[in-house]
């Protein structure tokens, strides 16, 4: 619809939507803006310049204060200075954000769609923070793994791009929506807002109904691709996406990779899985396996099947239905747990627990009967803490380890004697009563260990030949000298069987009787140990 000559100056004049002076909004024509739509030629910078040229507009006039003589001329001056005010130059700078997203979603300007109250003021909250968005820090993409399967992957990625706004200040889930074409036809508006009711938001609907032939489309395609490369790399998937390298399309990737692994089949064998959960899986309170967890997992099946359901016709349990599969699943006859479950199916009402899940949960969860076993376990037993007062009951052996304070502040246990002569004579006191109390704590029955760092009396082999191969030396060398008897070997034996018997007496009591020892075995031996 094209806005008639009357309803553009009303637009541009009126007090309460851009309050243009004429006289301003008569020179802006000559600046390009004529009408409504030319405002989407017009971004932050070309305002500024056209606010410079109304401030200084060029070309000169007659002075219209001069006194001009009968048949004179009025003296020429510079053009004088269009007022354009600060309100108007803001409002007008929203304007032309809401006509290029006008043009964008395929909707037509009107009278009743440019009102500054309350549509533009509206858009113009919605749009800041979508600007906002497009200058924070890209969150990390999510990568298929052998636990993120493509299948699970999808949805993921889905809430990534929603997250990643394009070069078009527009989500790039718009690339990979279901359908590229969108109806000629806009929805209806709904009251005071820039949107339809049908999509709820500007952002929503820039998703839905930006269309894939603008210039800049292909710059947030090529951005969907890498991410997709990304999240595909050194995996089994990679190979789905490499015809769409060389164009960098993204969305062509997005399809051919859910259409082989996230197919209507796949779908359909997962809703199958899932329902199999919902239906068939017990939980019987009998091992480790909390209700906790199990709920949990009525959870992630339901989650599940609403991400199938947006790919195929499925029928989604309500929430009757989800507590009605959850109270069947429970096989415990925890009488904790039963009352719990007769309460939840008592309370039947439009709010009540049985048409809401997440409360049913919450009302079970501090049932559980092997949570209650857990927090059981966790606490010591009565009989094993320590009495308030010393001397009012023996310490158990559980206690015993790990010791208490007493009312004079000193630490029930042994202490050595340094400590203890530390201690004042109250806290003597009244650790001598506990010892005698617990006259068992502090000992051990361990025996203690031998010393280590005690130097042995006995030798080594080694060392017993080294010291065998010294006294032969020696024996050797007199015997050369002549210092010795003719029967030398004689004399050298016994002088080391004297040097064996000094180095082997400590342990005479605990070893066998030594052979009889010949110089030949002697020499054969200090030969092995110097070795």
């Amino acid at each position: 619809m094209v806005l008639t000559a009357a309803q553009t100056t009303a637009f541009f004049e009126n007090a309460a939507q851009m309050g243009i002076p004429h006289a301003t909004v008569v020179q802006m024509a000559s600046e390009g803006i004529a009408t409504v739509d030319d405002l989407a030629d017009f971004d932050k910078d070309a305002l500024k310049q056209l606010a410079e040229n109304l401030r200084k507009p060029p070309g000169r006039i007659p002075d219209p204060n001069a006194v001009v003589p009968q048949g004179g001329q009025a003296p020429m001056i510079p053009t004088p200075a269009f007022t354009f005010g600060a309100k108007s130059q803001k409002r007008l700078g929203v304007a032309c954000e809401l006509i290029r997203f006008y043009q964008t979603v395929g909707r037509d300007p009107t009278p009743g769609n440019l009102q500054w109250t309350n549509v533009m003021k509206n858009f113009e909250i919605q749009w800041e923070s979508l600007k906002d968005r497009k200058d924070e820090t890209v969150p990390a993409t999510p990568l298929i793994t052998r636990t993120l399967t493509v299948l699970k992957w999808t949805g993921p990625f889905r809430d990534f791009m929603s997250r990643v706004i394009g070069v078009r200040t527009i989500p790039l889930s718009y690339v990979i929506r279901p359908e590229a074409a969108v109806p000629n036809v806009a929805p209806a508006l709904a009251a005071n807002q820039p949107h339809s009711t049908e999509f709820g938001s500007v952002e929503a609907e820039l998703v839905a109904r930006a269309s894939h032939g603008h210039a800049l489309y292909r710059v947030d395609n090529a951005s969907v691709y890498h991410y997709i490369e990304e999240a595909t790399r050194d995996t089994m998937y990679a190979p789905s996406i490499k015809p769409f390298q060389r164009m960098k399309d993204g969305r062509g990737a997005w399809l051919a990779l859910t259409k082989q692994y996230a197919g209507i089949d796949k779908l359909e064998a997962e809703i199958e899985r899932q329902e199999q959960v919902l239906h068939t899986r017990k939980w019987k309170g009998q091992s480790n396996f909390a209700l906790e967890k199990f709920i949990s997992q009525h959870r992630s099946a339901y989650v599940s099947l609403a991400n199938c359901a947006e790919e195929v016709n499925y029928q989604l349990p309500n929430e009757n239905s989800r507590v009605k599969y959850l109270l069947a699943a429970i096989d415990c006859s925890d009488a904790e747990l039963q009352a719990a479950m007769a309460s939840i199916r008592q309370d039947s009402g439009p709010n009540g627990m049985r048409n809401d899940f997440e409360a049913a949960a919450a009302h079970l969860l501090p049932a559980d009967p092997v949570a209650r076993k857990r927090i059981a376990g966790a606490k010591r037993a009565s009989a094993n803490i320590s009495a308030a007062e010393a001397g009012s009951e023996e310490v158990s052996a559980t206690t015993a380890k790990k010791p208490s304070i007493g009312k004079t502040g000193v630490h029930l246990r042994y202490h050595t004697q340094a400590e203890y002569k530390a201690l004042s004579k109250g806290q003597r006191d009244e650790l001598r009563q506990w010892r005698e109390l617990n006259p068992s704590v502090g000992k051990s029955s361990k025996k203690p260990k031998a010393d280590t760092n005690k130097r042995s009396d006995t030798f080594t082999k080694k060392q017993v030949a080294a010291m065998v191969a010294d006294r032969v030396d020696a024996a050797l060398k007199k015997v050369v000298e002549d210092k010795v008897p003719d029967d030398g070997e004689a004399y050298v034996t016994s002088l080391v069987e004297a040097a064996v018997a000094k180095a082997t007496k400590s342990d005479e009591d605990s070893k066998p009787a030594a052979k009889k020892v010949t110089l030949k075995s002697i020499l054969k031996s200090a030969k092995n140990g110097s070795n």
